[in-house]
């Protein structure tokens, strides 16, 4: 992402980044969709706040979808957005299985919210997307004030101890909408598409250090 490379030369990477320390690679990783879905949906003053920092690993991104209640679904999400009167939302819930939901390796963690509006329709078509960072840019980019979106525990999966994956609990977090309102899952599973490639090549990833090792213990043990 930023040089203009084809997909492929960016899976060969990350196979080997994968091999190496997949918990690691999965913070750069998530940034990826994130560019995609703002590229996909965002407004022109969104792509020019967001994109270039997101290209540049200067801010990184997150996915915010489940929440301690629903599981996988989504149609019974409770975070709200409650308009704030000048183009952005208070948000407040709380979303769980945050893979990079809290680090301090990057300037801004640029997080994508599901939502919902206030009289939103029921189900999966009542949910908006929502910008939410850790820091509110402040004019064309810099950061300004912390946000009201915060790490309140960490998970733990198997495996990838070595990434933080967080509960983020949402305290009328500022936010704004990306998007029409109520197709946020639409707009979210841009990135959600963009990620199926990225889990394949840490199954390829794990799977090429796994016979490595397991070739080197073949070759020397008695």
């Amino acid at each position: 992402m930023g040089q203009g490379l084809l997909a492929f030369v960016n899976n060969a990477l990350y196979e080997m980044l994968n091999s190496a320390n997949q918990a690691w690679t999965m913070y750069p990783g998530l940034s990826h969709g994130a560019y995609e879905c703002l590229h996909a949906h965002g407004t022109p003053e969104q792509k020019s706040v967001y994109l270039p920092k997101l290209i540049s690993g200067e801010w990184t991104g997150t996915m915010c979808l489940t929440e301690p209640h629903c599981g996988t679904d989504l149609g019974i999400l409770r975070t709200k957005a409650e308009p704030n009167g000048d183009g952005s939302y208070a948000l407040t819930g709380t979303k769980i299985f945050i893979l990079s939901g809290e680090h301090d390796m990057a300037e801004n963690i640029v997080h994508l919210v599901l939502a919902r509006l206030p009289g939103a329709p029921r189900g999966t078509k009542g949910i908006s997307l929502f910008i939410v960072p850790k820091f509110v840019p402040d004019g064309d980019g810099p950061v300004g004030a912390r946000n009201g979106i915060k790490c309140g525990s960490i998970e733990h999966k198997m495996g990838i101890h070595g990434n933080a994956t967080c509960v983020m609990n949402l305290d009328g977090a500022k936010g704004w909408l990306v998007g029409e309102e109520h197709k946020g899952l639409n707009a979210m599973f841009v990135m959600v598409n963009a990620a199926r490639p990225g889990v394949g090549m840490q199954g390829l990833g794990l799977t090429e250090i796994a016979y490595q090792n397991s070739l080197v213990y073949a070759k020397e043990r008695l």
